[in-house]
């Protein structure tokens, strides 16, 4: 059974693309449809891109499978497991179109170990644009969780083109401690799904995974973690 929790929302469009990429060199894509009668499952034969239309073609044995044209298609991918919902879509000679996803579910795999703060203890991160150097403007947010590889970040809405206009950044503090040499580290999604402990009352909030590449300072990473 899958487990939801390793489970995250992605809206983000240039995630959803690379996801697609992905999956098109993998063989085991499979759609279904949930009837009354219980699921039918469809094997891909194979997943093309459609770059110029945006849109997904994806080709199945139509001798053996009948896609029901009243009713939605869900679509599992071979990476990451990755699932999603089409509602829209035309049906071709063994054949299925439909245009890219604006929203999947995908797996969180993480090899290193997650460490998740607590409400209360008020982690902050500090975050500098790459675009401008030493001189980049910078910005200190909350930290929900973080590894050795990676943060979960609480984003005030206010500040989303900050982070759509810089996909990489540098982190340089943790806490009251300034990092002597700055992580790099890249935005690799960007969404809605925050968990309601940290959520400030009458303020929009988004939920921000970084990747980092690099290392944080041993010491200054486990004083952190307290």
């Amino acid at each position: 059974m899958t487990n939801l929790e390793n489970y995250r929302s992605s809206t983000e469009y240039r995630e959803i693309l690379r996801i697609l990429q992905k999956a098109t060199t993998l063989q085991d894509n499979f759609l279904w449809q949930s009837h009354a009668l219980g699921k039918t499952v469809i094997p891909a034969q194979y997943i093309e891109i459609d770059f110029i239309a945006r849109e997904v073609l994806v080709s199945f044995s139509s001798e053996h499978h009948h896609i029901d044209p009243e009713l939605p298609v869900y679509v599992k991918l071979g990476y990451r497991t990755s699932v999603f919902k089409v509602s829209e879509y035309r049906q071709g000679q063994n054949t299925l179109r439909f245009s890219f996803p604006d929203l999947i579910k995908t797996q969180e795999l993480r090899f290193y170990p997650r460490h998740t703060f607590r409400a209360a203890q008020d982690k902050f991160v500090t975050l500098r644009s790459s675009t401008y150097g030493e001189s980049g403007s910078e910005l200190k947010v909350r930290a929900m969780d973080i590894s050795e590889k990676g943060l979960g970040l609480v984003v005030s809405e206010q500040n989303r083109n900050f982070l759509k206009n810089n996909r990489i950044l540098w982190v340089t503090g943790l806490q009251d401690s300034n990092l002597q040499n700055a992580v790099l580290a890249e935005v690799v999604y960007i969404n809605s799904e925050v968990d309601p402990k940290f959520v400030i009352k009458k303020q929009k909030s988004l939920k921000v995974g970084l990747k980092v590449s690099g290392a944080f300072p041993e010491d200054i990473y486990n004083r952190f973690l307290l």
